[in-house]
């Protein structure tokens, strides 16, 4: 766990679909963010070359822009530039993003679930979050714009007097493996606690710090990873 956190950097894809082991990245978005001063310091994105786009329907990128999108590894190679000071990754469902991501040599935090949002409880949309403390959303599902909607959310807790360090220090804590043992009729509930479905395995699944279990109204087991 950092000791410190200056800067974070803040991480958005858009891809073509939701199987990593079939889909591509088609676009990503990074900030640096200063955690003191709560304020964007720099930002990069940019949409990644590939042929096809089966999730136009929700990113609305056209698939024809894609063949002149520049390659993967000029991409990612500025994003990292972009990182470079960060001690942490934020992302909002991290566990989406960090599949379609390459090793960044940082820890990962998940804006939806690791964090403990004043006022609020976990879990949620990033337009859902950022509604809910007052600021407005212009659009959505575009890689920046998600991107700029999480610092401007940052931003606001820090304006509303909470330090920023400690909530993120707090979520970086140590996380293992859980598959929850609830019945299914408390699947919503389930899913609610940040909990994935795993089509493969049949079985709801989290990554979470072990002394945040006794705070779920249902049963887990943790498994090893």
């Amino acid at each position: 766990m950092a000791e410190s956190i200056r800067y974070a950097a803040l991480l958005d894809t858009e891809t073509s679909g939701l199987d990593p082991s079939r889909d591509k990245t088609i676009e990503v978005a990074v900030m640096l963010f200063d955690v003191k001063h709560a304020q964007p310091v720099a930002s990069f994105a940019s949409l990644i070359k590939g042929d096809s786009n089966e999730a136009h329907e929700v990113n609305r990128i056209p698939a024809a822009m894609l063949p002149e999108a520049r390659d993967a590894e000029r991409v990612w190679s500025a994003a990292r530039w972009i990182i470079e000071p960060a001690q942490v990754v934020i992302a909002h469902n991290a566990e989406f993003d960090r599949q379609f991501t390459p090793d960044l040599g940082r820890p990962w935090v998940c804006s939806e679930n690791d964090i403990k949002w004043v006022g609020r409880a976990r879990g949620g949309s990033l337009a859902h979050l950022a509604l809910s403390l007052g600021l407005g959303v212009a659009s959505a599902h575009r890689a920046m714009a998600d991107v700029d909607t999480l610092a401007r959310v940052l931003t606001r807790v820090a304006e509303m007097g909470h330090e920023l360090e400690p909530m993120l220090v707090h979520a970086m804590r140590p996380k293992f493996m859980f598959h929850s043992l609830a019945p299914f009729e408390k699947k919503d509930q389930v899913k609610a606690a940040g909990f994935r479905w795993d089509e493969v395995k049949k079985v709801w699944w989290r990554r979470m710090p072990l002394e945040d279990t006794t705070e779920l109204a249902f049963k887990v087991r943790q498994v090893a990873t």
